[in-house]
């Protein structure tokens, strides 16, 4: 008989400093390590178009160097000690993360607070990181199965801001100044939600304490931070409102983009309005998607590759965030093939919502998604995203056995409440790069 889950859910703590930072720890004494994150609220979605970029420019030039730490250092403090440093931009979120030894927790957590509140952005390292960043960028758009996302988003979501790509383009990001970066600097330290959080051998007192210490606050103020609502900001005194552009759903009007390339084969990806993060019937969508297109054993994996050989990998994922979601499907084929594949896709979805889900694949995905959960348990760098994530999507951290008790209580009417939401082909757009002497017309392939 497996074990009760709730061994597995130890000591979260939450609490609000007087600034509106929230500080969130997991306590796991049983390990020697811990992982650390400090996340801003902030990324590309909250930009303005000439200013595209800027959050993903401040995360690479974080590391670059403190008044008190050059970028060496920086790199050494978590790397002396077997530790390990990165950090991610995305539409929503910038993200800075580290994972030490039990050892090294307030000295690591220090130097992401530190990096993220006191760099310095030294003109001459700005200009050679903004060189390395349009690097980046040309090196992403050469490689269809990377530029194919931010084509997508941009027939998606047309001119809303979540249809801008995360790192910016060319002009955009030369564009960028060091007074930029103070500024969002100041925005995180003054502004925005921020959550500091810390999973493993750690102790909630004294993350608190280094975070206190961080932003300058006296004394051991902070209360716990119990539910956190989705809009965050508007529990904040009036100096700590948030100044970013505000995030409304995008207009959606299907639109289908085409670029064509020197390459072999067509490189689509084609999807519509899926669910935000709080809605209510977010965990259905999770189970049909299990089914639908995530992994081997999926629905179009076993029809569009196994059966009909049209594609080497083909997938679906959902994509939450707040106001907003979308669902879509992936897969790169010949061009000769991408009628098949669209219409074989099309018969799927078709299916899909004729018939619903059966029980043994509601069983299947219910029992795949449980498993998938648990064995994320075992990871530090895991559990603090999801109780970061939790957090900053106002959810306060809950435990495993209420997660799983919600996938648990999904129905079936529920999943094909979330096909009969998703699967509208009127409402669905698409992205493709095509070779050059490939015509295609995918707004007419969809029919489902």
């Amino acid at each position: 008989m497996p074990p009760k889950t709730s061994v597995l859910n130890m000591d979260i703590r939450t609490t609000r400093l007087e600034n509106g930072v929230v500080v969130a720890t997991e306590s796991l004494p049983t390990v020697r390590s811990a992982s650390l994150g400090v996340y801003l609220d902030i990324g590309s979605r909250d930009e303005a178009a000439a200013t595209n970029g800027l959050a993903h420019l401040f995360e690479h030039m974080v590391f670059k160097g403190t008044p008190k730490h050059g970028s060496l250092e920086i790199v050494k403090c978590f790397e002396a000690t077997g530790g390990q440093i990165n950090a991610y931009t995305s539409k929503e979120q910038t993200c800075f993360y580290a994972k030490v030894v039990d050892t090294e927790v307030n000295a690591g957590l220090s130097m992401l607070l530190e990096m993220v509140l006191e760099s310095t952005f030294d003109p001459v390292e700005l200009e050679k990181e903004k060189d390395v960043i349009i690097e980046e960028i040309k090196g992403g758009n050469d490689n269809p199965e990377d530029y194919i996302y931010d084509l997508f988003s941009q027939a998606f979501f047309d001119k809303h801001s979540l249809g801008y790509p995360i790192a910016g383009d060319e002009k955009t990001v030369k564009g960028l100044t060091r007074q930029h970066l103070l500024d969002h600097q100041r925005k995180a330290a003054r502004n925005l939600p921020v959550f500091v959080t810390a999973v493993g051998r750690v102790s909630h007192d004294e993350v608190v304490a280094i975070t206190r210490k961080a932003f300058g606050l006296a004394g051991k103020g902070g209360k716990a931070a119990g539910k956190l609502p989705n809009d965050f900001a508007a529990v904040r005194a009036g100096a700590f409102v948030r100044k970013t552009t505000p995030r409304p759903g995008a207009k959606l009007r299907p639109r289908h983009m085409v670029e064509k390339r020197p390459v072999q084969q067509v490189t689509a990806l084609l999807g519509g309005p899926g669910y935000a993060w709080a809605h209510d019937n977010r965990y259905a969508l999770l189970l049909l998607n299990t089914i639908l297109g995530d992994g081997m054993s999926s629905k179009l994996f076993q029809s569009v590759r196994e059966a009909l050989g049209l594609v080497y990998t083909i997938y679906s994922s959902p994509d939450f965030m707040i106001n907003a979601g979308v669902y879509a499907i992936g897969f790169a084929t010949e061009p000769k093939d991408i009628g098949k594949a669209v219409k074989e896709i099309s018969k799927q979805l078709t299916l899909l919502k004729k018939e619903g889900l059966k029980k043994d694949e509601m069983d299947f995905a219910k029992a795949n998604l449980r498993g998938s959960i648990l064995l994320g348990l075992e990871s530090t760098n895991t559990r603090m995203a999801n109780l970061s994530r939790q957090l900053m999507y106002g959810e306060k951290g809950e435990s495993i056995e209420k997660i799983l008790h919600r996938l648990d209580q999904v129905s079936s009417a529920d999943v094909k409440r979330a096909i009969k939401d998703t699967f509208r082909a009127e409402r669905w757009s698409s992205a493709a790069i095509l070779p050059k002497k490939a015509n295609l017309s995918m707004g007419r392939l969809l029919d489902f």
